[in-house]
């Protein structure tokens, strides 16, 4: 009878061990997926420059593309370095006035080439639609969405990304 508490303790512990292991395991996937998705294009954006495969005008495309994964990849690796503060302090999320079209539009042209190697179709249509959000969490989600619509495609698929307004919700 006087081992019982401490059994149960025990059992609590390593229960709770157990579901930190798993959150560990969940973060780490998470983190690959979102640091390969701009590493991707700037790859691909890098192997076409690279084999000649492009004239003057594409380059410098490119170039814009592969500073922008760039930027993508310094935000997403801040983000995991603010995550690994969280424990110390407490962060405000910072909200903006954004036009969601304008993301959308950006994210659409920085996925093409992912899209391209996947034989999916990326394309998008959007009406001026402004929103109160955090720019850069609002960039992660359109690109984890359009990331696995392409990923997770059948062979010559196509992805419609679409932002309208219904009413007082934009959709």
């Amino acid at each position: 009878k006087e081992l019982v508490p401490f059994m149960n303790t025990i059992r609590a512990q390593h229960e709770d061990i157990l579901k930190a292991s798993k959150m560990r395991q969940d973060f780490t996937a998470n983190v690959s997926h979102e640091l390969k998705t701009p590493l991707t294009a700037i790859s691909g954006y890098a192997e076409l420059m690279e084999e000649g495969m492009t004239d003057e005008e594409q380059v410098k495309h490119f170039a814009k593309q592969i500073r922008q994964n760039s930027g993508r990849l310094l935000t997403l690796i801040n983000d995991i370095i603010k995550l690994s503060e969280l424990d110390s302090r407490e962060e405000l999320v910072s909200l903006e006035t954004l036009d969601l079209s304008v993301l959308v539009k950006k994210c659409v042209d920085t996925l093409q080439v992912h899209a391209e190697k996947h034989d999916v179709k990326l394309s998008c249509e959007v009406e001026n639609c402004k929103i109160c959000a955090n720019m850069d969490m609002m960039e992660e989600l359109i690109i984890n969405l359009c990331d696995n619509a392409i990923r997770y495609n059948y062979k010559n698929g196509s992805v419609m990304v679409t932002v309208k307004k219904e009413g007082e919700n934009v959709i």
